[in-house]
């Protein structure tokens, strides 16, 4: 069986807020745990942030949509965003986290997280779209 929540968010930060209180809403119904929980809303939080922060370069208002999928096995995540074409795991900086904070060059840390929290990261362009598909597995 599988369950379906769709959150529609403006391209403002603030709006997050809303984000969290529906996912928190559908993943206690869900009955996820506690790590799961703080790993997607951690992602998504910095993905977000990311979309709101540098996809457009113009000021008008514009939709990130979530589609949040839960089966027995695994959460599943789609961020789509019609801001510029980005694949973060192409385009970000690479980390190098074995040099100081002041080493190291700007960027790449949170898609870095993204991906060490995640089980899967996936990213595709659909046209005018930005799809970035997360999943996370669940442990038995």
């Amino acid at each position: 069986m599988k369950a379906t929540c769709r959150i529609q968010l403006e391209n403002r930060l603030e709006e997050f807020q809303r984000f969290e209180s529906a996912f928190m809403d559908f993943a206690r119904f869900q009955n996820l745990n506690d790590e799961v929980i703080y790993a997607i809303q951690l992602s998504v939080d910095e993905l977000f942030t990311n979309i709101v922060s540098y996809g457009y370069d113009d000021s008008e208002t514009h939709t990130v949509k979530f589609v949040i999928d839960v089966t027995r096995e695994e959460v599943r995540i789609e961020i789509i965003d019609d801001g510029k074409p980005f694949n973060p795991l192409d385009d970000a900086p690479d980390v190098n986290l074995d040099l100081s904070v002041e080493e190291r060059k700007i960027g790449g840390v949170g898609i870095h997280l993204v991906k060490s929290l995640m089980t899967e990261v996936t990213y595709v362009r659909d046209g005018d779209y930005n799809r970035l598909r997360l999943v996370k597995k669940f442990e038995n």
